[in-house]
């Protein structure tokens, strides 16, 4: 498993920096397009649909792509004893690779994971974190926001 774990707008090169060595890796983004101005932050899906997308049309031929872990708080996940709670959405059109990364957010304390379909679902999973850091920068003590459903 190799996670894309860098911004949007590095995220082709890397894959192709990487893909010589990628073998039967399962590809996954966290990745989320956003851009800001003074009303905050914003959802900046590129025209593909989502990052998620972006990635596996440059992924490698054979090499799946899963969209995972958009929705987590950087700082938070810094802190290696913080109680999380969280709820992970996961987006795949292979079913063994959304599998592989669905049994690995649920070995981890605290966390979730929910499927959330296919990866043409992957730009209303990406949606939700401006949302986060918008409400996390107009609410005191809401610092760090991840999703939980119920």
């Amino acid at each position: 498993m190799v996670v894309l774990a860098v911004p949007a707008y590095h995220l082709t090169d890397t894959i192709d920096a990487v893909a010589d060595d990628l073998g039967d890796a399962v590809l996954v983004s966290p990745a989320v397009g956003m851009k800001r101005d003074e009303d905050g932050m914003h959802y900046n899906p590129p025209g593909v649909g989502s990052v998620t997308q972006l990635a596996a049309a440059n992924a490698p031929e054979g090499v799946p792509v899963v969209g995972a872990f958009h929705n987590l708080a950087a700082g938070r996940l810094a802190v290696l004893d913080a109680d999380l709670d969280w709820d992970v959405p996961v987006v795949a059109d292979d079913g063994a690779a959304k599998a592989t990364v669905t049994d690995l957010v649920a070995d981890l304390d605290g966390l979730r994971p929910l499927d959330a379909g296919g990866l043409e679902n992957a730009a209303e999973v990406e949606s939700l974190t401006p949302l986060l850091i918008n409400v996390a920068a107009n609410n005191d003590g809401l610092h760090d926001l991840g999703v939980k459903f119920w």
